[in-house]
C-alpha cells in the first residue's frame, strides 16, 4: 500500500452499501482500509469479500482487516492513520440474544 495518499476506513467492507463506498473511494484515488469479521469469509467455497478484489486499483489501494467491531484493538490497527471512518457494518454478537419485549 502507498503511505501518500489520503486513508479511509470502512467497517463490514464486503457488505453491499459499504462495497459501493469501496469502490467510490478507490475511484477518488483514496486509501481503503477495510474491515471484516472473516477475512477471506468461505461462504459454500466462495470468497464472500471476492468482488472487492475485482475494484480497479484495490490491488494496490485496498486492505483489508479481519477484525470484529467489539474488538478493540484490530479497530484500532483498521482506523490507524485515516482521515475518515465509514461506519457501515453492525456487531453480530455470539450466542442467543434475548428479546427485549419479553
Amino acid at each position: 500500500m502507498r503511505e501518500d495518499k489520503d486513508r479511509a476506513c470502512l467497517t463490514g467492507a464486503g457488505d453491499y452499501i459499504a462495497s459501493w463506498l469501496v469502490k467510490y473511494l478507490l475511484l477518488k484515488g483514496y486509501m481503503v482500509l477495510g474491515t471484516a469479521r472473516e477475512y477471506p469469509c468461505k461462504f459454500l467455497g466462495d470468497d464472500k469479500n471476492a468482488h472487492l478484489k475485482k475494484l480497479e486499483t484495490a490491488s494496490e489501494n485496498l486492505q483489508i482487516f479481519k477484525t470484529d467491531l467489539l474488538d478493540y484493538e484490530g479497530l484500532c490497527a483498521a482506523m490507524a492513520g485515516c482521515i475518515g471512518v465509514f461506519h457501515v457494518a453492525c456487531p453480530v454478537p455470539a450466542g442467543k440474544v434475548s428479546n427485549p419485549e419479553e
